[in-house]
């Protein structure tokens, strides 16, 4: 065909028509198959860059306070440390009472009754009781609630009671220079209750 023929033969008003038509094809085509693939794929750029941003912005935080992070960990380290010196094992429980009992003779006094009793849970420590009854004097009696309270170990005293003491003629086993019989409860603590127990066996513990 002869475009320059067709071109001079088609009516001026047909030509229009038929060149805007090949326009708005044209324009349609590159509105379907240009713009609107890369506008959707600015928008996702877009998006991604944005979360991009947000995580960057994230992890600046997040090393700004490294620092401040790290020392709170070290200083709960240290308190963790601190609470387990003081909060023995149970395992450890043997050790610490032959450590009281030693005490107590290196204090001056005699025991006619040294019975741990039975732990009772809290949430997050048990506590271990001891019924500790002693003769001596009582400066003796004294020294020894003092090394106690030096001791690393949290051991409270409770639910003293003080009497004269009883001769050896009168009371077997009684040292002669004793003035005084004290028995008291020495309680400690081990570090893990009933928090820390899986849940079978604390079903278990609230059944007996």
């Amino acid at each position: 065909m002869d475009l320059k023929g067709f071109l001079a033969n088609t009516p001026k008003r047909q030509l229009y028509v038929l060149l805007g038509l090949v326009g708005l094809g044209v324009a349609a085509g590159w509105w379907y198959y240009l713009y609107t693939p890369a506008r959707v794929r600015r928008d996702e750029l877009l998006g991604r860059v944005a979360r991009l941003e947000q995580d960057l912005f994230q992890k600046q935080r997040i090393a700004k306070e490294l620092p401040k992070l790290e020392a709170a960990r070290q200083a709960l380290r240290k308190d963790l440390e601190e609470a387990l010196r003081r909060l023995p094992e149970e395992k450890e429980i043997p050790h610490l009472l032959t450590q009281i009992n030693r005490l107590g003779q290196d204090a001056g006094l005699t025991f006619s009754l040294f019975k741990p009793g039975k732990p009772s849970e809290d949430e997050f420590y048990t506590r271990v009781p001891i019924r500790i009854k002693a003769a001596g004097t009582y400066h003796a009696l004294g020294r020894f609630f003092e090394e106690l309270g030096q001791m690393e170990r949290i051991v409270n005293i409770s639910d003293l009671k003080l009497d004269p003491a009883r001769t050896k003629n009168q009371n077997q086993g009684t040292p002669t220079n004793a003035t005084i019989t004290g028995e008291f409860t020495a309680m400690t603590f081990t570090f893990g209750g009933s928090a820390d127990r899986p849940p079978e066996e604390k079903d278990k513990g609230a059944r007996k």
